[in-house]
Protein backbone atom coordinates (compact mmCIF):
# COMPACT_ATOMS: atom_id res chain seq x y z
CA UNK A 1 0.00 0.00 0.00
CA UNK A 2 1.15 3.53 -0.82
CA UNK A 3 0.84 5.64 2.31
CA UNK A 4 2.33 9.01 1.44
CA UNK A 5 4.15 11.24 -1.00
CA UNK A 6 6.86 13.86 -0.77
CA UNK A 7 8.15 16.44 -3.22
CA UNK A 8 11.79 15.77 -4.12
CA UNK A 9 12.21 18.91 -6.23
CA UNK A 10 10.68 22.27 -6.79
CA UNK A 11 8.71 23.05 -9.92
CA UNK A 12 10.40 23.12 -13.33
CA UNK A 13 9.04 25.46 -15.99
CA UNK A 14 8.13 24.23 -19.48
CA UNK A 15 10.60 25.17 -22.21
CA UNK A 16 10.00 28.52 -23.85
CA UNK A 17 8.59 27.03 -27.07
CA UNK A 18 5.76 25.07 -25.40
CA UNK A 19 2.46 26.15 -23.86
CA UNK A 20 -1.06 24.79 -23.51
CA UNK A 21 -2.99 22.66 -21.05
CA UNK A 22 -4.55 19.32 -20.01
CA UNK A 23 -1.45 17.58 -21.45
CA UNK A 24 -2.31 13.85 -21.65
CA UNK A 25 0.85 11.88 -22.49
CA UNK A 26 1.63 8.63 -24.29
CA UNK A 27 4.74 6.49 -23.93
CA UNK A 28 4.93 5.35 -27.52
CA UNK A 29 6.28 2.20 -29.11
CA UNK A 30 9.03 4.33 -30.70
CA UNK A 31 10.44 5.00 -27.21
CA UNK A 32 9.37 8.65 -27.08
CA UNK A 33 6.72 10.41 -25.06
CA UNK A 34 4.04 12.32 -26.97
CA UNK A 35 1.79 14.98 -25.49
CA UNK A 36 -1.50 16.43 -26.68
CA UNK A 37 -2.04 20.12 -25.85
CA UNK A 38 -5.21 22.22 -25.89
CA UNK A 39 -5.20 25.99 -26.51
CA UNK A 40 -1.47 26.22 -27.13
CA UNK A 41 1.19 24.40 -29.09
CA UNK A 42 4.92 24.14 -29.77
CA UNK A 43 6.77 26.70 -31.89
CA UNK A 44 3.51 28.43 -32.79
CA UNK A 45 4.35 30.60 -35.85
CA UNK A 46 2.27 33.59 -34.77
CA UNK A 47 2.61 35.88 -31.77
CA UNK A 48 -0.25 35.10 -29.40
CA UNK A 49 -1.48 32.33 -31.69
CA UNK A 50 -2.55 28.84 -30.66
CA UNK A 51 -4.21 25.71 -31.96
CA UNK A 52 -7.39 24.25 -30.52
CA UNK A 53 -5.31 21.11 -29.99
CA UNK A 54 -1.94 19.91 -31.26
CA UNK A 55 0.59 17.13 -30.77
CA UNK A 56 4.25 17.27 -29.73
CA UNK A 57 7.04 14.73 -29.34
CA UNK A 58 9.09 14.97 -26.14
CA UNK A 59 12.75 13.98 -26.08
CA UNK A 60 15.31 14.09 -23.31
CA UNK A 61 14.74 13.14 -19.70
CA UNK A 62 13.05 15.16 -16.98
CA UNK A 63 13.52 17.84 -15.97
CA UNK A 64 15.43 18.72 -19.17
CA UNK A 65 12.82 18.06 -21.84
CA UNK A 66 12.67 19.20 -25.44
CA UNK A 67 9.37 19.60 -27.30
CA UNK A 68 9.08 19.31 -31.06
CA UNK A 69 5.86 19.66 -33.01
CA UNK A 70 4.62 16.27 -34.23
CA UNK A 71 2.17 15.29 -36.91
CA UNK A 72 1.53 16.29 -40.48
CA UNK A 73 -0.07 19.44 -41.84
CA UNK A 74 -1.35 21.90 -39.26
CA UNK A 75 -4.07 24.48 -39.93
CA UNK A 76 -3.04 28.11 -39.38
CA UNK A 77 -2.99 29.11 -35.70
CA UNK A 78 -5.24 31.93 -34.52
CA UNK A 79 -5.14 34.53 -31.80
CA UNK A 80 -7.99 34.96 -29.35
CA UNK A 81 -9.04 38.15 -31.13
CA UNK A 82 -9.10 36.44 -34.53
CA UNK A 83 -11.58 33.81 -33.34
CA UNK A 84 -13.79 36.41 -31.67
CA UNK A 85 -13.43 34.79 -28.27
CA UNK A 86 -15.20 31.65 -29.54
CA UNK A 87 -13.08 28.46 -29.36
CA UNK A 88 -15.33 26.83 -31.96
CA UNK A 89 -13.75 29.17 -34.51
CA UNK A 90 -10.29 27.76 -33.77
CA UNK A 91 -8.85 24.62 -35.32
CA UNK A 92 -6.21 21.92 -34.91
CA UNK A 93 -5.12 18.64 -36.51
CA UNK A 94 -8.18 16.95 -34.95
CA UNK A 95 -10.58 19.65 -36.12
CA UNK A 96 -12.29 22.44 -34.14
CA UNK A 97 -12.43 20.39 -30.94
CA UNK A 98 -10.70 20.14 -27.61
CA UNK A 99 -9.04 16.78 -26.98
CA UNK A 100 -8.48 15.43 -23.47
CA UNK A 101 -8.14 11.67 -24.04
CA UNK A 102 -4.97 10.38 -25.71
CA UNK A 103 -3.61 6.82 -25.81
CA UNK A 104 -1.73 4.26 -27.89
CA UNK A 105 -2.51 0.58 -28.32
CA UNK A 106 -1.21 -1.82 -30.94
CA UNK A 107 0.71 0.95 -32.69
CA UNK A 108 -2.42 3.11 -33.06
CA UNK A 109 -2.88 6.55 -31.49
CA UNK A 110 -6.35 7.47 -30.22
CA UNK A 111 -7.56 10.99 -29.39
CA UNK A 112 -10.97 12.24 -28.31
CA UNK A 113 -12.88 15.03 -30.08
CA UNK A 114 -14.89 16.94 -27.52
CA UNK A 115 -18.14 18.79 -28.18
CA UNK A 116 -18.11 22.37 -26.97
CA UNK A 117 -20.00 23.11 -23.75
CA UNK A 118 -20.89 26.15 -21.69
CA UNK A 119 -17.44 26.46 -20.15
CA UNK A 120 -18.03 30.12 -19.27
CA UNK A 121 -20.51 28.88 -16.65
CA UNK A 122 -18.58 25.66 -15.88
CA UNK A 123 -21.55 23.82 -17.36
CA UNK A 124 -21.87 20.06 -17.87
CA UNK A 125 -20.15 18.31 -20.73
CA UNK A 126 -22.19 17.56 -23.84
CA UNK A 127 -20.43 14.44 -25.13
CA UNK A 128 -17.85 13.61 -27.79
CA UNK A 129 -18.05 14.16 -31.52
CA UNK A 130 -16.02 10.97 -31.71
CA UNK A 131 -12.64 9.35 -31.15
CA UNK A 132 -10.06 9.81 -33.91
CA UNK A 133 -7.20 7.42 -34.60
CA UNK A 134 -3.82 7.49 -36.33
CA UNK A 135 -1.69 4.59 -37.55
CA UNK A 136 1.41 6.74 -38.18
CA UNK A 137 2.12 8.50 -34.87
CA UNK A 138 -0.19 11.41 -35.58
CA UNK A 139 0.99 12.32 -39.08
CA UNK A 140 -2.54 11.75 -40.38
CA UNK A 141 -5.80 11.04 -38.58
CA UNK A 142 -8.96 9.12 -39.40
CA UNK A 143 -12.30 10.41 -38.09
CA UNK A 144 -15.03 7.76 -37.75
CA UNK A 145 -17.33 10.44 -36.31
CA UNK A 146 -19.30 8.17 -33.99
CA UNK A 147 -20.60 10.38 -31.16
CA UNK A 148 -20.41 9.49 -27.47
CA UNK A 149 -23.25 10.75 -25.27
CA UNK A 150 -23.25 13.30 -22.46
CA UNK A 151 -22.05 13.62 -19.78
CA UNK A 152 -18.84 12.42 -21.38
CA UNK A 153 -16.42 15.13 -22.43
CA UNK A 154 -13.12 14.82 -20.63
CA UNK A 155 -12.88 11.06 -21.25
CA UNK A 156 -9.24 10.36 -20.43
CA UNK A 157 -7.50 7.06 -21.14
CA UNK A 158 -5.76 5.27 -18.30
CA UNK A 159 -1.99 5.06 -18.87
CA UNK A 160 -1.27 1.33 -18.92
CA UNK A 161 2.29 1.74 -17.67
CA UNK A 162 4.30 0.48 -20.65
CA UNK A 163 5.71 1.52 -24.02
CA UNK A 164 3.08 1.40 -26.75
CA UNK A 165 0.41 0.79 -24.16
CA UNK A 166 0.26 -2.10 -21.72
CA UNK A 167 -3.13 -3.78 -21.55
CA UNK A 168 -2.70 -7.33 -20.24
CA UNK A 169 -6.43 -8.10 -20.16
CA UNK A 170 -6.94 -6.80 -23.71
CA UNK A 171 -8.95 -3.76 -22.58
CA UNK A 172 -8.19 -0.07 -22.66
CA UNK A 173 -9.67 1.86 -19.73
CA UNK A 174 -10.75 5.49 -19.50
CA UNK A 175 -12.22 7.78 -16.86
CA UNK A 176 -14.37 10.90 -17.08
CA UNK A 177 -16.43 13.40 -15.10
CA UNK A 178 -19.61 15.32 -15.81
CA UNK A 179 -18.04 18.80 -15.94
CA UNK A 180 -14.67 20.48 -16.32
CA UNK A 181 -13.95 21.97 -12.87
CA UNK A 182 -15.22 20.72 -9.51
CA UNK A 183 -17.21 17.77 -10.80
CA UNK A 184 -18.79 15.34 -8.35
CA UNK A 185 -18.22 11.86 -9.76
CA UNK A 186 -15.85 9.78 -11.86
CA UNK A 187 -17.07 7.08 -14.23
CA UNK A 188 -14.89 4.30 -15.66
CA UNK A 189 -15.21 2.74 -19.10
CA UNK A 190 -13.37 -0.02 -20.92
CA UNK A 191 -13.15 -1.24 -24.50
CA UNK A 192 -11.29 -4.00 -26.30
CA UNK A 193 -8.22 -2.93 -28.27
CA UNK A 194 -8.69 -2.17 -31.97
CA UNK A 195 -9.75 0.93 -33.89
CA UNK A 196 -13.15 -0.48 -34.79
CA UNK A 197 -13.86 -1.03 -31.09
CA UNK A 198 -12.30 2.05 -29.50
CA UNK A 199 -14.03 4.50 -31.84
CA UNK A 200 -17.48 2.90 -31.52
CA UNK A 201 -19.48 3.83 -28.39
CA UNK A 202 -21.56 0.66 -28.81
CA UNK A 203 -18.45 -1.42 -28.02
CA UNK A 204 -17.73 0.31 -24.71
CA UNK A 205 -18.64 -1.05 -21.29
CA UNK A 206 -19.08 1.03 -18.14
CA UNK A 207 -18.30 0.14 -14.56
CA UNK A 208 -21.56 -0.61 -12.75
CA UNK A 209 -20.29 -1.49 -9.28
CA UNK A 210 -18.66 -4.50 -7.66
CA UNK A 211 -20.20 -7.67 -6.31
CA UNK A 212 -18.89 -10.19 -3.82
CA UNK A 213 -18.79 -13.78 -4.96
CA UNK A 214 -18.68 -16.97 -2.91
CA UNK A 215 -15.50 -17.04 -0.89
CA UNK A 216 -15.48 -13.29 -0.37
CA UNK A 217 -13.77 -12.28 -3.63
CA UNK A 218 -15.19 -9.16 -5.24
CA UNK A 219 -15.22 -8.28 -8.91
CA UNK A 220 -16.41 -5.47 -11.16
CA UNK A 221 -19.72 -5.50 -12.98
CA UNK A 222 -20.06 -3.88 -16.41
CA UNK A 223 -22.93 -2.40 -18.39
CA UNK A 224 -23.26 -1.25 -21.99
CA UNK A 225 -25.39 1.69 -20.84
CA UNK A 226 -23.57 4.82 -19.71
CA UNK A 227 -26.69 5.93 -17.84
CA UNK A 228 -26.45 2.77 -15.72
CA UNK A 229 -22.80 3.33 -14.81
CA UNK A 230 -21.86 3.55 -11.15
CA UNK A 231 -19.26 6.12 -10.08
CA UNK A 232 -15.87 5.02 -8.84
CA UNK A 233 -16.69 7.47 -6.06
CA UNK A 234 -18.74 10.58 -5.41
CA UNK A 235 -17.21 13.71 -3.94
CA UNK A 236 -19.44 16.72 -4.41
CA UNK A 237 -17.69 19.56 -6.29
CA UNK A 238 -14.19 18.19 -5.66
CA UNK A 239 -12.94 16.60 -8.91
CA UNK A 240 -11.16 18.45 -11.73
CA UNK A 241 -9.54 16.72 -14.73
CA UNK A 242 -8.73 13.32 -13.17
CA UNK A 243 -5.98 11.21 -14.70
CA UNK A 244 -4.91 7.65 -13.90
CA UNK A 245 -1.69 5.72 -14.55
CA UNK A 246 -0.53 2.22 -13.69
CA UNK A 247 2.70 2.07 -11.67
CA UNK A 248 4.25 -1.29 -12.66
CA UNK A 249 6.96 -1.10 -10.00
CA UNK A 250 4.35 -1.03 -7.24
CA UNK A 251 1.54 -2.82 -9.10
CA UNK A 252 -0.83 0.02 -8.20
CA UNK A 253 -3.02 2.48 -10.09
CA UNK A 254 -2.38 6.13 -9.26
CA UNK A 255 -5.33 8.51 -9.53
CA UNK A 256 -4.61 12.24 -9.57
CA UNK A 257 -6.97 15.20 -9.71
CA UNK A 258 -7.38 18.69 -8.32
CA UNK A 259 -10.27 20.66 -6.92
CA UNK A 260 -10.85 24.39 -6.70
CA UNK A 261 -11.54 26.10 -3.38
CA UNK A 262 -14.60 27.79 -4.87
CA UNK A 263 -17.13 26.40 -7.34
CA UNK A 264 -18.30 29.84 -8.44
CA UNK A 265 -17.02 31.33 -11.68
CA UNK A 266 -14.47 32.83 -12.16
CA UNK A 267 -13.05 31.84 -8.74
CA UNK A 268 -13.26 28.17 -9.75
CA UNK A 269 -10.48 28.92 -12.27
CA UNK A 270 -8.36 31.41 -10.36
CA UNK A 271 -9.08 31.25 -6.62
CA UNK A 272 -6.67 28.44 -5.73
CA UNK A 273 -6.71 24.65 -6.12
CA UNK A 274 -5.61 21.54 -4.25
CA UNK A 275 -3.93 18.39 -5.56
CA UNK A 276 -5.16 14.93 -4.51
CA UNK A 277 -3.34 11.61 -5.07
CA UNK A 278 -5.07 8.27 -4.48
CA UNK A 279 -4.17 4.64 -5.23
CA UNK A 280 -5.73 1.24 -5.84
CA UNK A 281 -4.83 -2.25 -6.98
CA UNK A 282 -7.42 -1.99 -9.79
CA UNK A 283 -8.68 0.80 -12.05
CA UNK A 284 -12.17 0.30 -10.58
CA UNK A 285 -10.94 0.76 -7.01
CA UNK A 286 -11.56 0.90 -4.15
CA UNK A 287 -9.20 3.87 -3.89
CA UNK A 288 -7.25 4.84 -0.80
CA UNK A 289 -6.16 8.39 -0.16
CA UNK A 290 -2.39 9.01 -0.39
CA UNK A 291 -1.62 12.72 -0.21
CA UNK A 292 -2.77 16.24 -0.95
CA UNK A 293 -0.99 19.53 -1.61
CA UNK A 294 -2.69 22.93 -1.08
CA UNK A 295 -2.51 25.89 -3.46
CA UNK A 296 -1.11 23.51 -6.01
CA UNK A 297 0.27 24.95 -9.23
CA UNK A 298 0.94 27.38 -7.75
CA UNK A 299 -1.84 28.33 -7.31
CA UNK A 300 -4.37 26.98 -9.85
CA UNK A 301 -2.94 23.68 -11.10
CA UNK A 302 -4.98 21.12 -13.06
CA UNK A 303 -4.48 18.19 -15.44
CA UNK A 304 -1.98 16.56 -13.06
CA UNK A 305 -0.68 13.11 -13.96
CA UNK A 306 2.27 10.73 -13.73
CA UNK A 307 3.67 9.87 -17.21
CA UNK A 308 4.61 6.20 -17.07
CA UNK A 309 7.90 6.56 -18.97
CA UNK A 310 9.36 8.57 -16.11
CA UNK A 311 8.60 6.14 -13.28
CA UNK A 312 11.57 4.52 -11.56
CA UNK A 313 12.00 0.76 -11.77
CA UNK A 314 10.82 0.31 -8.17
CA UNK A 315 7.85 2.58 -8.84
CA UNK A 316 8.58 4.94 -5.96
CA UNK A 317 10.14 7.91 -7.74
CA UNK A 318 8.02 9.63 -10.36
CA UNK A 319 7.58 12.91 -12.20
CA UNK A 320 4.29 14.76 -11.97
CA UNK A 321 3.22 17.04 -14.83
CA UNK A 322 0.47 19.64 -14.84
CA UNK A 323 -0.70 22.97 -16.26
CA UNK A 324 -1.68 26.06 -14.27
CA UNK A 325 -3.25 29.49 -14.25
CA UNK A 326 -4.91 29.69 -17.66
CA UNK A 327 -7.10 32.47 -16.23
CA UNK A 328 -4.48 34.04 -13.99
CA UNK A 329 -4.84 34.21 -10.21
CA UNK A 330 -6.91 35.92 -7.58
CA UNK A 331 -5.23 38.77 -5.74
CA UNK A 332 -2.67 37.60 -3.20
CA UNK A 333 -2.03 34.16 -4.68
CA UNK A 334 1.31 32.95 -6.01
CA UNK A 335 0.78 32.82 -9.77
CA UNK A 336 4.20 31.44 -10.77
CA UNK A 337 2.86 28.14 -12.13
CA UNK A 338 3.17 28.16 -15.91
CA UNK A 339 0.46 27.70 -18.50
CA UNK A 340 2.30 24.72 -19.97
CA UNK A 341 4.13 21.52 -19.03
CA UNK A 342 5.16 22.04 -15.39
CA UNK A 343 7.21 19.26 -13.76
CA UNK A 344 8.24 18.18 -10.27
CA UNK A 345 9.62 14.94 -8.88
CA UNK A 346 7.67 12.96 -6.30
CA UNK A 347 8.70 10.14 -3.96
CA UNK A 348 6.05 7.68 -2.80
CA UNK A 349 6.13 6.05 0.63
CA UNK A 350 5.21 2.39 0.74
CA UNK A 351 4.54 0.67 4.06
CA UNK A 352 1.85 -0.96 6.14
CA UNK A 353 -1.18 1.22 6.95
CA UNK A 354 -0.45 3.75 9.66
CA UNK A 355 -2.10 6.70 11.38
CA UNK A 356 -2.17 10.10 9.74
CA UNK A 357 1.27 11.64 9.31
CA UNK A 358 2.83 14.55 7.49
CA UNK A 359 5.63 14.82 4.98
CA UNK A 360 7.22 18.16 4.16
CA UNK A 361 8.39 19.44 0.82
CA UNK A 362 12.10 19.50 0.14
CA UNK A 363 13.99 22.72 -0.47
CA UNK A 364 15.27 21.73 -3.90
CA UNK A 365 14.91 24.43 -6.51
CA UNK A 366 14.71 25.65 -9.65
CA UNK A 367 11.60 27.27 -8.17
CA UNK A 368 10.36 27.34 -4.63
CA UNK A 369 8.97 23.93 -3.65
CA UNK A 370 5.30 23.30 -3.05
CA UNK A 371 3.77 23.60 0.38
CA UNK A 372 3.33 20.65 2.70
CA UNK A 373 2.02 17.38 1.37
CA UNK A 374 -0.49 16.12 3.92
CA UNK A 375 -0.58 12.35 4.21
CA UNK A 376 -3.65 10.47 5.43
CA UNK A 377 -2.60 6.88 5.11
CA UNK A 378 -4.82 4.12 3.82
CA UNK A 379 -8.14 5.93 4.10
CA UNK A 380 -11.04 5.49 1.75
CA UNK A 381 -11.04 8.56 -0.49
CA UNK A 382 -14.47 9.93 0.55
CA UNK A 383 -13.30 9.97 4.18
CA UNK A 384 -11.13 12.92 3.23
CA UNK A 385 -14.28 14.97 3.73
CA UNK A 386 -14.07 14.22 7.45
CA UNK A 387 -10.74 16.00 7.77
CA UNK A 388 -10.14 19.72 8.10
CA UNK A 389 -8.34 20.17 4.80
CA UNK A 390 -7.80 23.90 4.60
CA UNK A 391 -10.10 25.67 2.15
CA UNK A 392 -10.32 29.28 1.06
CA UNK A 393 -13.49 30.75 -0.42
CA UNK A 394 -12.89 33.75 -2.66
CA UNK A 395 -15.69 35.84 -4.14
CA UNK A 396 -14.75 37.50 -7.42
CA UNK A 397 -16.74 39.46 -9.98
CA UNK A 398 -17.64 37.49 -13.09
CA UNK A 399 -15.94 38.02 -16.43
CA UNK A 400 -15.46 36.00 -19.63
CA UNK A 401 -12.77 33.34 -19.80
CA UNK A 402 -9.61 35.11 -20.99
CA UNK A 403 -7.42 33.83 -23.80
CA UNK A 404 -4.52 31.58 -22.93
CA UNK A 405 -1.24 33.42 -22.88
CA UNK A 406 2.35 32.29 -22.61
Amino acid sequence: MITGAQWLTGRYDPPGNQWGDILPTVWSDDGSTYVLMDDGGVDVPKAGGFWRQSLAKITGGPPHLQFRRAGGAFPPPHTWGEIGGNPDNDDGPLGPYYSVGFAEAGGVFYATQQRNWNWAANGPFTGLVGIAYSTNHGNTWSFPGKPFPAPLGNLNFVDGGGAGGAYPDGYMYAIGTEREFNASRIVLGRVQIGAANVTDPAQWQWYAGSTTAAGGASGPQWTSSLSAAAPLFNWASHITYPQMAYDPGLHRYLLTFTYSYSSKTPAVWKGGAQLVIAESANPWGPFSFVATSPNFGPSNGYGAGFPSQWMSRDGRTLWLKWAANFAGCAKGLDCSGAYGFNLAQVRLTVKAPASATRATATTAKPHRPHKLVYVLSGLSLPLLLLFAVRRRRISLPGRPRPPASN
